[in-house]
Formats: structure tokens, sequence, C-alpha cells
């Protein structure tokens, strides 16, 4: 697989610090079963500051994941937001190296999200190999798809799995912003962005205008 620049991972960083919102369990659930804090060594590296030059992308903190666990984001990405008849699967779309650029940076937030990333890593692994002797990278995808149904859906969470729910929330946000900051993702919403328009300007829809006039009209407000 052809390695993405780190600009791009760069501008990802930017939309996705600007659109996240906090996810997640309760801090204060348990983690029994084979959840482990991996005692990871903080970030030492310089950050870019407090306002980025995007003109002039840099990325001054070096990767820290190794190949086995960016290989089990791509699988995650893919099981997360498989293909479909509009856009291509996430595996494809180099988001292990959006979330690599994530939770190498020395920030606090992603200082967090480097915590439980990597922990959560080193569960699916453990899970799976408990469940099918197998990590969860040489699993098949429906033994996969059987760990990631024990954390993805809160009405299945049994007790112990508290912490590897949390884990999937949080993989699954950064997946998610990740994916639908590229034009795939933004493609397969519908979203065109600042596009320009040919000739002269003409105006909002008719379904639009309905649609805010209502609005104006439920406030006591002028119809336009």
């Amino acid at each position: 697989m052809a390695e993405i620049s780190r600009r791009v991972t760069l501008s990802w960083i930017a939309a996705a610090s600007s659109s996240l919102a906090v996810t997640g369990c309760d801090s204060q659930s348990t983690s029994g079963g084979l959840w482990k804090d991996l005692p990871l060594e903080p970030i030492q590296a310089k950050g870019y500051g407090l306002d980025a030059k995007l003109t002039e992308p840099t990325v001054p903190w070096p990767l820290t994941l190794d190949p086995v666990q960016r290989e089990t984001l791509r699988i995650a990405a893919d099981l997360m937001l498989p293909a479909d008849s509009h856009s291509p699967s996430a595996g494809t779309l180099h988001l292990d190296a959006f979330i690599d650029e994530w939770v190498s940076a020395p920030y606090p937030v992603q200082q967090k999200d480097r915590d439980l990333i990597l922990s959560g890593l080193a569960w699916l692994d453990a899970e799976s190999a408990q469940r099918f002797k197998l990590d969860f990278r040489k699993a098949g995808d429906a033994q996969r798809r059987q760990v990631f149904d024990a954390i993805a859906f809160k009405k299945n969470i049994k007790p112990g799995y508290e912490k590897p729910a949390e884990f999937f929330a949080r993989l699954r946000t950064l997946m998610m912003s990740g994916f639908y900051s590229m034009p795939e993702g933004m493609a397969d919403i519908g979203y065109m962005g600042n596009t320009p328009s040919v000739g002269p300007y003409p105006g909002p829809t008719q379904e639009a205008l309905a649609h805010l006039n209502a609005g104006l009209t439920k406030l006591g407000l002028k119809p336009v």
C-alpha cells in the first residue's frame, strides 16, 4: 500500500481537532476481563504550536505505531466503514496513517487517545486469541465481527467490556472524522463544498425557501 503524505494527515488533524466531540463510556466504568492499560511512555516531541501554517504544513513529531498496529487499524477501518456503491472501504483510504498521526501528537487530547487506542488494539488481539486462538489480524471477518459485536452496541455490552466499548467508540469517532474529511467521504454524503456557480447565481431552491419560511413563520417573523 502506498504511503500517504504527512501534509495530508496534518490537514486531517486540523479538521478533526475542530470537530471531534468527547465520546465513550463513563470514565468510572470498570474494565475487567482481558483489558490492560499499556504502560506507555509519554510523547516528548514538540508540536507545531498554537497556529499551524497549513499553507506550509510540517509535522515535527515522529510517527509511533508499528506495522502490526497499522494493519489492525486498516482491518478495523474496513469493518467500521466497508465499501458500498458510493465509496471505497475506509481501510483503503489511509485512515491508519491519520490515526498514527493523531495518537503520536504531543497534545493532551491526543495523548489520552493514545493510551486508549493502543491498549484497545492490544485488547483486540487478546480477545481474539481467547475466542479463536488467533490474533485479530489472522482471524476471519466473521470472527472479527464477533469481537466488535461485543463492544459496538451499548445494549450488548456485558460486565467487563466497558473499557473495550469506550475504545471502540473513540476509534469509530476518529475513523468517521478522518473518512468524512476526505473527498471520498464528502462525496458519499453529497457534500459539494465551495463549488463555484457557472453563470448568474440562481438563488435558493424553492424547497430551501419553503424550509426557511416555515421556520420564520414558527418564530412569528415575516416570510421572505
